[in-house]
């Protein structure tokens, strides 16, 4: 997450052109390209054993039709699943991009995510999720993330900030969710909070467990030792801005 150095220049419904400064926050390049790894591993995997299996109990139905038609369906089942999964590979390389471009960006009177520009009115709830290592057994990583719960959470961690927005469906105003995963997620989680974010939720997940924090972003400490708390909304923007 880093301010923008050069302001942003746009232009006002009378053509006069003003500078907006912004703050953009970034993807953790190096952990999307893990789990692109991950994902074509594990693609793989599937294509020769789940594929492989198919193609042989598909071709040996056609070979004996006389054994029945349920081996034949199964490897039909089989190929099409393989198909599936591997046509929702490029849809998950979408969400883990590394081509290093900001996945959002604030500006004082709007936040863009993934492109779709929204009114801060519009963001309506904001949820950051920080997935956790594992300690031990069930009980000790339960105990693990009850320690968490009312302290600040850890940063420069990467984590999952997605959005409740307002949208317009088809059947009037309706509301979406923007999915990302950003570095250094608990600043940019306090950095829209100083842009007029109000609504928020911190939650940890490790494994099966998820438990929401309830630590108060007010409680915060800015640069120069003082908490959000006890800042107003226009003294909160300066800080960020």
């Amino acid at each position: 997450m880093k301010k923008e150095q050069n302001p942003v220049v746009t232009e006002t419904n009378d053509g006069a052109k003003e500078e907006q400064q912004s703050v953009k926050i970034y993807p953790d390049i190096a952990f999307n390209k893990k789990e692109r790894r991950k994902t074509l591993t594990y693609g793989a995997l599937l294509l020769v054993l789940m594929g492989g299996m198919g193609v042989s109990i598909f071709v040996g139905g056609l070979k004996n039709p006389e054994s029945g038609t349920v081996g034949y369906l199964m490897g039909a089942i089989m190929l099409i699943f393989v198909i599936v999964f591997l046509s929702m590979i490029p849809s998950s390389f979408k969400q883990y991009p590394v081509d290093g471009k900001p996945l959002i960006e604030i500006f004082p009177k709007e936040i863009v995510i993934n492109g779709e520009k929204k009114k801060i009115s519009e963001i309506l709830e904001m949820r950051l999720t920080i997935t956790l290592d594992s300690v031990g057994n069930k009980a000790e990583n339960e105990k693990f993330v009850d320690s968490l719960l009312d302290k600040e959470p850890e940063k420069n961690v990467t984590g999952n900030i997605d959005f409740a927005v307002k949208a317009i469906g088809k059947k009037g105003e309706t509301t979406k969710t923007l999915y990302t995963t950003v570095a250094d997620s608990y600043e940019a989680l306090v950095a829209l909070y100083q842009a007029g974010v109000k609504h928020y939720s911190i939650v940890y997940s490790l494994k099966k467990i998820a438990k929401t924090s309830r630590y108060n972003l007010g409680e915060t400490v800015t640069e120069d030792g003082v908490k959000l708390s006890e800042l107003s909304k226009k003294d909160r923007m300066k800080q960020l801005f």
